[in-house]
């Protein structure tokens, strides 16, 4: 019996994280775990007092967010709710990537963590924050990982992708290192995926036997797919978390096969962390009302409003704790579907976004100009599941399409056709060239595009 896990998230955690750091990590999630259990009007009420504070502060201290609210006349106290957000416009990414120094707070808190993403736009923004957040963002993730059976102090694979950017300092890389140590988590680079870097990762589980395995979810469907098509399994059921990528139902149906129907997927981005998780109903991903407001939008003529269920729009973030460096109405770039607005079978209060689509910068034209969501190819390859691997579809800048494509066995005339024929119903005028091939590259940080559009 392993007494190790039970013993370090009872004892040996609280004490050095609660105690010795002096750390609130664990008292947030005490409270998370009991938040989510109420209404949709509580919760709504709980997240309208955060934003009415963040919108206070950030018009009393940070220069962007006053001039923008300047600009429509509107002061904080007009803004009591995510209603009332829809007149403020949204940051871009582009204008968070020039702006950084006038979204900074001119008291304090100050950033005193700095990050930088490149996303998958490969635009670096640079953004800080200050520990407090830091305290929300890891007890958001702890009970969102936590649905998926993550516990503290039990063995977690995590097949992920590596940093390229310049190694921290020694010191500061030990410090992760031991880190990782106590806690039990085993870190593994996704970014090569040939058959014997796969093999390793084989190697590790049937060694280590982890409890859980948190993954870049294409990543975890390479995995899955080399386990199955060489009959490596020999352990039950072993939840996954996916996530820095969309699940696509074919990843889950091989991933379902590899390691058992519990497998979750997560929602999130480097700016705000964890946005959403799957819980055990499998039925969208509950919203991180506590640490972040999700708005989902739906442009409506010339208005903007927020998307009905089942709805595809944009996705406006607002972390409700970074002071020292707000993101109000921050859009990511992102496409998901709302959620049903009914309670989730699992009881929760949470709100729930169905599915995360894709981006706003994988939208297409076609041989008129017009724009073609790149989500067309999720469609055309729904129902070739079992004959189609992975895809990629490229637009080059003289409009044709490259479209990669790695087929299960052989690609036979009938999904040849089916491919044929819906791309030019969708993409008329434009050229698609569909090439067979037996690998399609990640970027440097170990995630697959489905959909790029050379610019």
């Amino acid at each position: 019996m392993d007494l190790y896990g039970p013993l370090f998230r009872s004892v040996l955690y609280p004490a050095w994280e609660t105690l010795w750091r002096e750390r609130p990590t664990l008292g947030r999630l005490e409270y998370l775990e009991r938040s989510q259990w109420r209404s949709l009007d509580e919760l709504l009420a709980t997240q309208q007092g955060a934003l009415c504070r963040m919108i206070r502060h950030a018009y009393d201290n940070v220069p962007l967010y006053r001039a923008r609210l300047d600009a429509i006349g509107a002061k904080p106290e007009d803004i009591r709710g995510a209603e009332d957000l829809l007149g403020v416009p949204p940051i871009t990414r582009q204008e968070a990537r020039t702006a950084p120094e006038s979204r900074t707070s001119r008291v304090g808190p100050r950033p005193t963590i700095h990050k930088t993403t490149g996303g998958t736009t490969g635009e670096p923004l640079l953004f800080g924050y200050e520990p407090d957040s830091e305290y929300w963002r890891q007890a958001t993730k702890l009970r969102g990982y936590g649905w998926a059976g993550y516990r503290l102090g039990e063995y977690a694979l995590h097949y992920w992708g590596f940093p390229t950017r310049p190694f921290p300092p020694l010191k500061a890389r030990m410090k992760v290192e031991v880190d990782r140590v106590i806690r039990r988590d085993h870190y593994v680079n996704c970014t090569l995926r040939g058959e014997d870097e796969l093999r390793k990762v084989v190697d590790i589980i049937l060694a280590k036997r982890p409890k859980v395995i948190v993954c870049y979810t294409q990543a975890g469907g390479d995995l899955a797919r080399y386990i199955n098509e060489n009959g490596l399994r020999d352990w039950g059921t072993i939840p996954v978390v996916c996530g820095a990528e969309r699940l696509f139902s074919h990843d889950r149906q091989a991933l379902e096969q590899a390691f058992g129907t519990a497998v979750f997927e997560t929602y999130g981005c480097r700016e705000v962390m964890l946005i959403g998780s799957e819980c055990e109903q499998h039925d969208g991903l509950h919203e991180s009302m506590e640490n972040v407001l999700v708005e989902i939008l739906v442009k409506d003529g010339d208005k903007t409003r927020p998307a009905r269920d089942g709805e595809l729009g944009e996705i406006v973030l607002t972390d409700l704790h970074n002071y020292a460096m707000p993101f109000l109405r921050y859009a990511n770039g992102d496409l998901a579907i709302a959620g049903a607005s009914a309670r989730c079978a699992c009881g929760r209060g949470l709100r729930r976004i169905h599915s995360v689509e894709g981006r706003t910068t994988e939208t297409l034209r076609d041989g008129d100009g017009e724009r073609v969501s790149g989500l067309i190819f999720n469609l055309i390859f729904s129902v070739l599941a079992s004959t189609v691997r992975q895809f990629q579809a490229v637009q080059h800048l003289d409009s044709s399409i490259t479209l990669k494509v790695i087929p299960t066995s052989d690609l036979d005339a009938v999904a040849l056709d089916h491919i044929r024929r819906n791309c030019e119903k969708y993409l008329k005028g434009i050229s698609v060239k569909v090439e067979k091939v037996t690998e399609i590259p990640t970027s440097n940080s170990g995630k697959r595009q489905p959909v790029i559009v050379e610019r």
